[in-house]
């Protein structure tokens, strides 16, 4: 077998090998939802061409995958491990067209094994198909470019691609942004705009995009209000603190040795004279990088909304150190096994250790006890036939949702202002008059408020056994009886 055989070998069985992991995990001791997750498994249980916060494709996802293996975690969570999997071979055949088979490889090999794209495998969110659109609509502008601006059928790949990330998630946009900035780095590829090939892309994936448009336009562009209201410009600005928190946490996501072979890998790129293949890996990696170190500054950021930056990134970081300092890359490639393996067996590295448990260490701390939570919440709304479950914060109603059995998606949230902050205000209402409620809510006080407004009530007791060493709070439960309505 020759060298340059052996590296396409390699990344596919390192990618096999991982993926078949990940669904072990899934199959066998899958996390518990997110209520994020738990949300988007409700969103699924009615098609939607939109929904209060994304477009729908984590939802037909969700959809699908439940329609063939039920209804637990890990089937809820599935395509978003097999969708990492396609990303990384969308990468492969990207590094392989514009370098070579070893390259690709390389990129391959380091998407699957991202610390990001590890823990992403266990949850299912919109990134993960994001990012596949990313990487695949990235490899297709390389191969359409390459036919030339004339319409090929490259060209309608790229519109396809494009569309179907605009219905994962809206950051797909910055796609245009990448492709604007690559012609200002690359003065050649400004001869796209004369054909019809880029336009026909453009106007294809938009085409497609349609239907959530309108699903908004129809819905006050509700969705459109979220993704401008997560920016919060509005606040304290100018956060040295955050904007640390944030730098810090790119090396956590790409990992601390590919963070460096990309920095150094960017400023190659965008050096005089530098390669211009890498000065497009560079263009699309650069403006989302930019733009969310912008934004945690002037308010926050989460670490995730870089991601699309590394679809790119990855590559032009293998391609950069390949020549140089392949040991660093194999070396990343270990540092991420080692971190992957600590990840999915936590707990037996925990006791193994002979740790206790803190839950500023633990990744899943926000999700664990919540199906404890859920089986006591069967037994009291068993105990009071007819209850409905009614709760006072998103996250709380959105995962009960899952964990009570049966599922009670006739749950209510209690929205005294009638402001819409979520789904659950835009979907549900409390109507007034005859009707009981089994009432769980993080507030540790005695929630005047609320019982006040209903005839009868009654304090069912506390649930704090989900909770992770100091996370969390503890949850209230009350059985409440014919509600008077809001009032003034």
């Amino acid at each position: 077998m020759t060298s340059s055989n052996r590296w396409p070998l390699a990344a596919l069985v390192l990618v096999a090998v991982v993926t078949l992991w990940r669904l072990a995990v899934l199959a066998f001791a899958p996390p518990n939802l997110s209520f994020d997750e738990a949300q988007y498994w409700a969103w699924a249980q009615s098609f939607q061409l939109g929904y209060y916060s994304k477009p729908p494709m984590v939802a037909w996802a969700i959809a699908a995958t439940t329609a063939l293996f039920g209804e637990g975690e890990g089937a809820i969570k599935l395509s978003s491990t097999l969708t990492h999997t396609l990303t990384a071979w969308f990468l492969y055949l990207l590094g392989r067209d514009m370098f070579g088979r070893r390259e690709g490889a390389l990129a391959a090999m380091g998407w699957i094994t991202l610390p990001a794209v590890s823990l992403s495998a266990m949850m299912i969110t919109t990134d993960p198909f994001l990012l596949t659109a990313w990487a695949a609509a990235l490899w297709f502008l390389v191969r359409a470019e390459r036919h030339g601006p004339g319409i090929n059928g490259w060209w309608l790949a790229l519109g396809v691609a494009f569309g179907l990330g605009l219905l994962s998630k809206y950051a797909m946009a910055f796609f245009l942004l990448s492709l604007a900035l690559w012609m200002v780095l690359v003065p050649e590829a400004r001869r796209l705009l004369k054909g019809g090939g880029l336009w026909l892309a453009l106007g294809l994936g938009l085409l497609i995009y349609t239907p959530n448009g309108i699903w908004n336009a129809l819905n006050g562009f509700v969705s459109y209000a979220h993704t401008r209201d997560n920016a919060n410009l509005r606040g304290d600005m100018f956060n040295f603190g955050k904007l640390a928190e944030f730098v810090g946490g790119q090396f956590g996501v790409a990992g601390p040795i590919l963070m460096v072979l990309l920095l150094v890998g960017l400023v190659a790129a965008l050096r005089r004279g530098g390669d211009g293949r890498l000065r497009l890996l560079a263009a699309f990696t650069l403006p989302v990088l930019a733009i969310m170190t912008a934004e945690s500054f002037l308010s926050r950021a989460n670490a995730n909304w870089t991601a699309p930056a590394y679809v790119a990134g990855v590559v032009l970081a293998s391609a950069w150190a390949a020549p140089r300092w392949p040991r660093l890359l194999l070396a990343s490639l270990a540092l991420h096994l080692l971190a992957m393996g600590v990840l999915y067996n936590m707990d037996a590295v925990r006791h193994g250790l002979g740790l206790a448990e803190n839950s500023r260490l633990d990744p899943m701390k926000r999700i664990r006890g919540w199906d404890k939570v859920g089986d006591r919440i069967s037994l009291l709304l068993a105990e009071h036939p007819g209850a409905r479950l009614l709760a006072d914060e998103r996250k709380v109603l959105a995962t009960l949702t899952y964990y009570v059995n049966p599922h009670p998606f006739d749950a209510i949230k209690w929205n005294p202002d009638g402001r819409v902050r979520d789904h659950f205000d835009q979907t549900t209402t409390l109507p007034v008059g005859a009707g009981q409620y089994i009432y769980v809510t993080e507030n540790p006080n005695v929630p005047e408020g609320v019982i006040a407004r209903f005839a009868q009530a009654q304090a069912l007791g506390r649930i704090d056994d989900h909770l992770s060493g100091s996370h969390g709070r503890a949850l209230s439960v009350w059985w409440l009886s014919e509600f008077k309505g809001y009032g003034e």
